[in-house]
């Protein structure tokens, strides 16, 4: 089994380098910026090294007067567990137009649509599906969905936005990453009553309905203040319905999961700090919707509820970055599961060299438990970035930050722009 992942990887690295020397060719017809990406991970949950390659591709083509064709390719190889040797897809396809009618702005295509102030974990940032990963340093990626958003500027001060997107794409969990998930979970329940599971079986019940939403915007001369509404669904799948079927072979659960609907009302500000030159103050405050959700005869969503970031950056005198502040309701908390939390960034570079060490902690203010990432920058050249990071967790697994015990290990990249 190990022995055929590796020549799996091994071919697709080949085919990624093959790729890789095709696209830097200038003789293509696009406008093209690329970015080489190597991540390389030590965990120390697994005690294992992973590798992952990416080549992403920016491009725009100028079709006629102020329209254009613009989007960002992926190509992927990795050895992670659960991940696809291989990833090649566009990202991001769309035809964009400016002023196509007075005052509006269209894409169509392969889109991505991003809402919200915050840095990290804003909770209006709902209309893409996420990767199945979560940064405590970066803004997460998106990904792009088929659909169209226009913006039509009411004046030079106000604009309103919509987006529509005809079908619901879900955040890709893989079925195994799922499936050995639920095993772990549900397996001891059942051992305890003397039954034995050999394997998760997963169905998925279909999210029919469209995504859609609207913004409203408004720069003041202070701050930036917008109002949002979303209507679509939780991008990550809830359990709808569990069943025992019991076979000589062996007993396997079968597992329905669902993706519940949900509204977002939503109101986000940016602007200058009062009383702190150079400061700035950002805010995201989310009033959740969500469709009633009932398993095993426990509600897991109900009750409207609210989630909430605050958050401040400052660049001191001796060039300390500082970008901290207050969440309420983590990304993979819900309803009642969602608390308060304190987060903080820092970096300096170091004076006279191109080294800039940084860290970044997010302390529960339910238990106490913090998540924690020590890193260090190195910019080799203009164009290329090294980085090295250790992330680790106090508290226990059953603490509000244990989910990211798993998460814990070392971690190197280096990234090329050209």
């Amino acid at each position: 089994m190990l022995k055929t992942k590796v020549n799996h990887y091994t071919l697709t690295v080949i085919l990624f380098l093959s790729l890789f020397i095709i696209l830097s060719q200038p003789v293509l017809a696009f406008d093209t910026t690329q970015a080489l990406l190597y991540e390389g991970s030590y965990s120390l949950n697994e005690q294992i090294f992973d590798h992952t390659i990416t080549l992403k591709v920016d491009y725009v083509q100028d079709l006629w007067s102020d329209v254009y064709l613009q989007g960002d390719l992926i190509i992927r190889a990795s050895n992670k567990k659960y991940s696809n040797p291989i990833i090649f897809f566009p990202n991001e396809l769309y035809l964009n137009a400016y002023d196509v009618v007075e005052n509006l702005d269209l894409k169509a295509g392969i889109i991505t649509t991003r809402w919200g102030a915050a840095d990290f974990f804003s909770p209006l940032d709902n209309l893409n599906p996420s990767p199945p990963s979560l940064s405590l340093t970066d803004n997460q990626d998106k990904m792009g969905v088929l659909g169209i958003s226009a913006t039509y500027y009411i004046d030079s001060l106000t604009s309103l936005q919509g987006a529509f997107y005809p079908i619901f794409i879900a955040s890709p969990y893989p079925d195994e990453y799922l499936q050995d998930s639920y095993l772990a979970q549900f397996s001891p329940l059942y051992h305890m009553q003397g039954i034995s599971i050999e394997g998760v079986e997963l169905s998925y019940q279909p999210a029919d309905d469209f995504v859609w939403g609207l913004q409203l915007s408004h720069a003041f001369p202070a701050f930036d203040v917008a109002l949002s509404y979303y209507h679509g669904y939780y991008t990550d799948p809830f359990p709808a319905n569990l069943d025992l079927a019991l076979n000589p072979s062996g007993n396997i659960l079968k597992l329905t999961l669902g993706y519940p609907a949900k509204q977002v009302i939503g109101l986000q500000f940016q602007g200058d700090f009062p009383g702190i030159d150079g400061a700035t103050l950002r805010g995201d405050l989310a009033y959740i919707i969500p469709e009633k959700w009932i398993f095993q005869g426990e509600n897991l969503l109900e009750k409207p509820y609210m989630k909430a970031v605050l958050s401040a950056d400052y660049t001191t005198d001796s060039n300390i970055y500082l970008n901290g502040g207050f969440i309420y309701g983590l990304p993979f908390e819900n309803g009642d599961q969602c608390s308060s939390y304190l987060y903080l960034h820092a970096d300096k570079q170091i004076t006279n060299t191109d080294f800039t060490p940084q860290y970044t902690f997010v302390l529960s203010l339910e238990d106490m438990s913090m998540a924690n990432v020590i890193g260090l920058d190195y910019q080799v050249s203009e164009n290329i970035l090294a980085s090295l990071s250790y992330v680790f967790v106090l508290g226990g697994t059953d603490s509000k930050l244990g989910i990211l015990k798993l998460s814990e290990g070392i971690f190197f990249s280096l990234e090329w722009l050209f």
